[in-house]
């Protein structure tokens, strides 16, 4: 329970599912907003300065002869100036009134936010159910490593037993390698269960969150941990009324039907009310000779206008890009609601192979605590046995060795029970222990981080 504990509100596997929810939150608000005006205001290439201008022409067409003729004495050349303070700003409010691709848009973002707080859950499950299995196999772990030093000390006592009476000529070379050869094999089996205990605390420390160099040590002993109550076809039920699997992908067919019914209405018209008013002010002078004195010419001028009304844009046409969209979407909207129906097919497996599983590792506990038993038993009458002669070395070594087969068989019940009751919980879309109030105290959090 407490490793659990840890794992939710550590792990950061949940912060990223909950990012996803964030995401999709704000896409429904942007998609929502669209029912909003826009408001804009423009300021044009230059909202205010100055502005200067020179302006020359040169008239070929007239020549010092025809001037003279005419009595004509303009200049050949022209030149003229302007000088501007402008101050020029504009603005426009546009409010999309009708636009019937706009409801199925926001349909389809609230569908894909309800499929991701659908996966968060499944995020959250699969989860806990590693936690739970890392958990269980450190145990078994720990377990197998007890009994195999208990075995590898019998095996050591018997060692030095028969090398004292070979030293004494009362065993053979055979019996003394034998016991040696299982000895070693034993002392592999350690290391090789002790290697196995490190690595499975690593991957349990991970999905803790733990601090680097930090390993988690489950405190228990391994045993069968909890009662499953439920029968076959109730169990069945739940999941199937629970998985979140099912009913995310149902959300994403209905997220991609919406999206094509979006697209199909590309070919509609978008009915909006459209306001706009331009203002200009404009101080200095304009288009005067260069020679002239400009104070004499300076003007103010001012200028506004406005418009308001109702206006439309229509896609007639456009290639038929915005139907084969649409008809993508529907397709896609079909794929997934086939693959809901074939999660309900899976879930339907995974919750018979575990509660199979269950029912034969509850057999299996009894009979393989017995069979250790028994084995305990018959190396200890197999030792008695040689010691007093009446027995030989093989005997001792077969009945250690079924000790050894023993001790595994126990283990592997145990931790086969274990993790049945645990896949339950998680293919029953159930919360095992406290766990549930542990994803909504993270979720809480989440939440008071993101207000801030």
């Amino acid at each position: 329970e407490e490793a659990i504990r840890l794992g939710v509100k550590y792990n950061p596997t949940l912060e990223i599912a909950f990012e996803e929810i964030q995401d999709l939150e704000w896409q429904l608000i942007r998609a929502k907003r669209k029912w909003y005006p826009t408001f804009r205001v423009d300021g044009g290439s230059l909202f205010t300065g100055y502005t200067w201008s020179t302006f020359v022409e040169n008239n070929y067409a007239q020549g010092p002869v025809t001037r003279a003729i005419k009595g004509d004495t303009t200049p050949n050349t022209v030149q003229r100036k302007s000088k501007n303070y402008n101050t020029r700003a504009s603005a426009r409010i546009d409010w999309d009134f009708l636009d019937l691709t706009r409801q199925p848009d926001i349909n389809a973002a609230e569908d894909r936010l309800r499929r991701q707080k659908l996966l968060f859950n499944r995020s959250a499950r699969s989860l806990i159910l590693a936690i739970q299995q890392n958990y269980f196999s450190i145990q078994s772990s720990a377990q197998l490593i007890d009994n195999f030093n208990q075995i590898y000390a019998i095996n050591k006592q018997q060692l030095r037993i028969l090398s004292e009476r070979r030293s004494i000529g009362m065993t053979t070379v055979l019996d003394v390698e034998q016991t040696k050869s299982q000895l070693f094999a034993q002392l592999n089996e350690v290391v090789s269960y002790t290697q196995q205990y490190i690595t499975q605390t690593g991957q349990l420390a991970k999905n803790l969150a733990l601090k680097p160099g930090q390993l988690a040590i489950p405190i228990e002993k391994a045993k069968p941990q909890g009662v499953w109550t439920r029968s076959l076809g109730q169990t069945i039920d739940e999941a199937l009324q629970q998985r979140e699997e099912i009913f995310a992908e149902i959300a994403a067919a209905e997220a991609a039907e919406w999206s094509g019914i979006a697209a199909l209405r590309q070919y509609l018209p978008v009915f909006s009310l459209q306001a706009s008013g331009n203002l200009s002010k404009r101080n200095g002078y304009q288009n005067i000779l260069v020679n002239e004195n400009p104070n004499k010419n300076i003007s103010d001028r001012q200028g506004w206008d406005a418009t308001i009304g109702i206006g439309f844009k229509w896609n007639v046409f456009d290639g038929g890009i915005s139907a084969a969209t649409a008809e993508s979407q529907f397709a896609r909207s079909r794929k997934l609601l086939a693959t809901a129906s074939k999660s309900k097919l899976q879930i339907t497996e995974e919750v018979q192979s575990s509660y199979g599983a269950m029912e034969t590792a509850k057999i299996g506990i009894k009979s393989a605590e017995q069979a250790y038993r028994s084995a305990e038993i018959a190396q200890e009458a197999a030792r008695a046995r040689f010691d007093v002669g009446v027995g030989d070395i093989v005997s001792v070594v077969q009945a250690i060795n079924l000790l050894s087969s023993a001790a595994i068989q126990k283990s592997q019940a145990t931790l086969t029970y274990n993790n049945s009751i645990a896949k339950l919980y998680r293919y029953s879309a159930n919360w095992p222990m406290k766990s549930q109030k542990d994803v909504n105290l993270r979720i809480k959090t989440n939440d008071q981080t993101t207000q801030r």
